[in-house]
Order: structure tokens, then sequence, then C-alpha cells
């Protein structure tokens, strides 16, 4: 795990940054200036000196915020934060019979994910135990190929086309003085496993999808500016200190370089577009054929730190959390920019913002020309949920308004995002948990001592209107339809209180303006990936059967994979599958993602893949070991 860079956090210390263009004065000490809600609109650099005197102002006017004393004393950590290795309706799934097979769990039909296995029924390919990329033939149960992933990289995830295997990573470069976060794609042969086509780009994927052959990209970047930090770590710097070390940057220290097949490429200035507000991180969206041949590519790159990606076949968004901490109480946006693909170039083509923070790509959803936005404010400053402490560990004060989420609608055009209408006060002095978007209803659920699932009807953009609010114990941590009129959520059951006790899945009959529960399933001291991994869940609808990853510590530690028969109005557990036998270390064999190819359940873990008939006693036929 690699630090992010002080800037990229700067925001949440009540950072503000100048505006592009002021031009520098003889005192480098800039004036900051003040929170300025919506700043989703974007300007472009006129030039590159004119990048480079933009990007340095508003750098010069986030460090202004630092108490430096501080910092120097605690070496930056105090304000560090981890990078983390990195999620409408339905998942692909082929078609129904003997040969067929499940595809990864998407957020939207048509529009694949990045993930840790892949299938085309014959062959399962995998990256689970951090070294080796397999190739498996289902019909043999032998391991055809392999492809050697190395020491150096991390967050390895696969795209599967029409004849081409793409594999992402994450690398640690070391470049001079720095060590630098690389990105790389890599177009395999499915047969051998041997590299066709290599992209690289200084930075780390937020996230990608692939769409009719082409691969979507999402690539964050941080500023390599070690003489900027070594300037502030002496202890004795100053504002003025820090500014002149600024200033001696050079723009290839914030943009980050590219490398196609080996050829060495920069970002273009002109293709570089910046909010009012922004701290030097970077974000770089761009497309590349899956089928390889790659010669060139052309980023289009915001100066912004993007978190969140939602893919449609038309678009794909980058949702970016923006936050002030003040003195009196945090304030709170996620900016949207929406990009679209000419020709294989990236190109923006509308921004907005909406108040508070995204749980997930499951908060926004395109549906008959309009984006769908499901937000949370947070009197703490946001960033709070399940699975997330609050920034700062803050509390808000007695007098602080009390947290809520709001449900956006915009009309998409052909080069902007329109607001058109909104709800709000949804689950006042609670967190969004789970959302789902259903064509023209959504599903939001709250928590902080019971579940309100909401029913939201989306039919008219101007006018969203809550038609129920259904309240239960514990809450959904992630929901999924399974037929008509039917949502399955999973998630965690709770007392009265709050606290939560175990897993809990949920049937829910939305065929009226109100949920109701039809069917619940309990396991006491266990929970689930599913809750903040969707890829981790498998909906088969041949058999009516869902699968999920468990961990139960109820007893002792145990893991595998629950298999729940779906009945009209029922939860019945159908089957536990477990890798127990693999005589490996225990938490090798919990068991991460669950496959149907033809008559056949394959589940993959650390230690290896197993196959079990799919129904009946859900007898083990196969087990192959790493």
């Amino acid at each position: 795990m690699n630090r992010r860079l002080l800037i990229a956090c700067a925001s949440a210390a009540t950072v503000a940054a100048a505006t592009a263009c002021t031009s520098p004065s003889p005192d480098p000490t800039i004036e900051t200036i003040p929170w300025v809600p919506v700043s989703a609109q974007l300007a472009a650099f006129d030039s590159c000196d004119d990048a480079l005197e933009g990007i340095q102002d508003a750098a010069i006017a986030a460090f202004s915020q630092w108490e430096f004393d501080e910092l120097a004393r605690n070496g930056g950590e105090e304000f560090a934060v981890e990078d983390s290795g990195a999620t409408s309706a339905e998942a692909p799934a082929q078609a129904a019979g003997d040969d067929a097979f499940s595809g990864t769990n998407n957020a939207v039909a048509g529009v694949d994910e990045p993930d840790i296995v892949k299938t085309d029924g014959t062959f399962i390919y995998s990256v689970v135990d951090y070294d080796k990329l397999r190739a498996v033939d289902v019909r043999t149960g032998e391991v055809t190929a392999e492809h050697d992933l190395g020491d150096d990289a991390w967050n390895h995830q696969l795209f599967l086309g029409d004849d081409e295997l793409l594999l992402m990573s994450g690398l640690g470069i070391e470049r001079g003085d720095e060590w630098v976060n690389e990105f790389r794609l890599e177009r395999l042969d499915t047969a051998s496993l041997e590299v066709l086509d290599t992209f690289t780009m200084e930075g780390s994927m937020v996230d990608a999808r692939l769409v009719d052959g082409e691969v979507r990209l999402a690539i964050g970047s941080q500023p390599l500016i070690q003489p900027v930090w070594d300037t502030l770590y002496t202890g004795e710097a100053d504002e003025s200190d820090i500014a002149e070390a600024v200033r001696d940057t050079e723009l290839e220290d914030w943009l980050p370089s590219f490398e196609v097949n080996g050829e060495a490429h920069e970002v273009d200035c002109a293709e570089v577009a910046h909010p009012e507000r922004f701290t030097g991180a970077s974000v770089s969206v761009l497309a590349l054929p899956a089928d390889g041949g790659w010669t060139e590519a052309a980023p289009q790159t915001v100066m912004v730190d993007g978190e969140t990606v939602h893919g449609t076949t038309d678009s794909l968004y980058l949702a970016h959390y923006d936050y002030a901490w003040g003195d009196d109480e945090a304030k709170a946006e996620s900016e949207i920019y929406r990009f679209v693909f000419d020709d294989g170039q990236a190109r923006l083509a509308g921004e907005a913002a909406v108040p508070g923070s995204l749980l997930n790509q499951y908060s926004l959803s395109e549906f008959d020309g309009h984006l769908r936005v499901a937000t949370t404010e947070d009197p703490t400053g946001g960033g709070c949920g399940p699975w997330i402490d609050c920034l700062w560990g803050g509390e808000p004060s007695e007098d602080a308004e009390p947290s809520k989420s709001t449900v956006t609608v915009f009309a998409v055009g052909e080069d902007s995002l329109q607001e058109t209408g909104s709800v709000t006060d949804l689950g006042v002095d609670e967190q969004i948990y789970a959302v789902r978007f259903i064509g023209d209803t959504g599903y939001v659920v709250t928590f902080r001592q019971t579940d309100p699932l909401y029913t939201i009807d989306l039919s008219d953009p101007a006018n969203p209107v809550v038609t129920g609010e259904l309240k239960i114990t514990g809450y959904s941590g992630y929901l999924h339809p399974v037929g008509p009129d039917r949502l399955l959520g999973v998630g965690q059951e709770a007392t009265a209180e709050g606290q939560t006790t175990g897993l809990q899945v949920s049937l829910f009959d939305t065929a009226a303006a109100e949920a109701a529960v039809l069917d619940q399933y309990y396991r006491e001291g266990a929970d689930s990936a599913v809750q903040y991994d969707p890829h981790a869940f498998l909906y088969w609808e041949d058999a009516s059967i869902a699968a999920l990853p468990v961990s139960d510590w109820d007893m002792e530690y145990q893991s595998g994979v629950l298999v729940l028969d779906i009945g009209a109005d029922t939860l019945t557990e159908a089957a536990w599958i477990d890798h127990s036998a693999a005589d490996v270390d225990p938490y090798n064999t919990q068991i991460l993602r669950t496959v149907v190819i033809g008559d056949q359940l394959w589940t993959l873990s650390n230690a290896g893949l197993q196959s079990n008939d799919l129904g009946g006693d859900y007898a083990q036929t196969a087990w192959i070991g790493w």
C-alpha cells in the first residue's frame, strides 16, 4: 500500500485553490479563495506556460492551509491517506442451455467491468494468489497456461474480449529519487498468455470499462514534487519557502507521462481541464481498442482526484468528492464529469455538482436520457459510511444540521448535464448504505439504527417522489433484482440500537408503491464480501439461485459460499460450499468468486478452483489446486 501525496488530500483541511490564470506576484504567498459551492464548471489552459502557472498557483494556495510545524513533526503522517488497490439492472448472462455460463456481476448490461476472474465457458482465467495469471480448461481441469505477474505489481484485474485477454496491474517504479505508481495494461494471447501489446501511464487505475470492443480507462495520477516535500519536512519552512519550491517545478512534474508499446508520450496541454478549485492531482480518461495494434493514445486529463466511475454504453461518468473543513461547519459536494467516446477519443460532454458524497458507482444511473445521482450530506464533513470512518474522526456539533440524503436528476444533453429535479431529506440523521436504480424506480437504503428502504418514483424527471419507506432492523449493503417485482438485499441484521449481529439476506416484493419483506435468511456472526464488493455476488436466473461468499465467526472461523434458492416469496439455504479440504492456511481458502458453466458451479479461492454439481446435493466434482 502506498501513501497518497498530501496535496491530494488538501481540501480536507479547508483548501480552496486560487484560479488557474492569476499571475505570480513578487510575494509568493497566495490568498486562498473561500469555499464556493457548485464548482464543477471546467476551464481549459490556453498554453503549456499557462498550465504550469495555473497548477503552481493552485498548489501554493493548497499548501497555504497547512500547519507546517505540525506537518514537519509528524512527517506528514497526520494527513496521509493510503491508496487502496482499487464497482443497470442485471449482470450479463449468456444464453440459457447446457453451454450457458455466467459473467461478471456488472452494474449495466453490455458494459463489462474489470474483475479477478473471467470465463468464456471453456476456460477460466484468474488472478487470485498474487503472483500468477492462470488459464484453466474446465473440460479437463488442467492449467493450460500461466503468466508471471511479478513481485512489484498489485491490484490485478482482467477483461476478456472476443479473442483477447486484457490484464491491468499497478506497479511501483523507482524514478530518480522518487517511487512512482504506474498503471499497466497488457493485451495477452488467450492461449499462451504471451504479451502482445502494452500501455503504461504514471498513476493508478481508478476504474475501467469494456464496451463494444473498446477499453475505456480512468487513471488517477499524483504530482512528482519530491523537492517540495523535502522543503516541507525540514521543520523550518514557511509559506514563502514552500511557494518558492513549488515555483521551481516543471510541467512534467504535474502531468502524467505514458508509453504505448514502449514509445513515450506526454499529455497534451490543450487536453487538460480544471475546475475552479484543484490541488494538483489529476485523472486521465482514454480509450484503446481491445483487439490491440496500439500505436497512440489521446488522454483527456482533468485536474481532480476522482474516486468513482460509472459506465454506460455511451458514457463514462467520473465523480470527484470535494470538501472543505471550516471553523463552523463542513461543506462538501461531488462533482460529476461525463465523457463520451468519438472514434476512440474521449471527450468531455457535460459536468454537474451534487450535494454531499456518493457511496459507490451504484449511486449513479443513466436511464431514458437522464442521470440519477444519490448522495449523502453529512455534518462531519462526509466520507462516512458502513465501511468508512468519518473523516478526521469528526463529530457534528450540537447545533449542526443532521445528515440527510438526496436523489438528484439531470437531463443528459449532447454536451451538458442539466438538473431537472430532486428529492431530499431521505434518512435524516442516517447514511446511504445501498442504492439500486431499476428503470424509472430508485431504491435507497439508509441506516443508523433501522433500515428504511425508500422507493422513489423517477418517472417524472422534474418531480421525483418518495412512494414508500419500509423500516426493518438491520440494513442492506447491496441490492439486486431477482425477477419481476423482486429485489434481494444482502447486508446485516442489527439490534434496535443499531448493533449488527450477523448476515441478513432479504427478499422484497417491489410490486407496490412501497416495498414489502417476503422472507429473510439470517446467519449469526457472519458477513459477506458482497456488502462492499458486488463482483462477489452471483445471481443465476436459470436455476433461481444466488451465491455469495460468507465468512462466519460465530463459533470458530469458517468461510465458504452460501447458495440460496429464491422462490416466489421464499429464501432457502440450498448448499454451503467451501474449500476446507485444501491442505493450506484456512484464510487462503476464503472463496472470492462463483461462476456457473453449464451444469457446474465453480468457486475460486487463493487455494484453487473447485466445481460442484449445480442443483441436487451440490456434490463436489473437481478440485484444481495451485
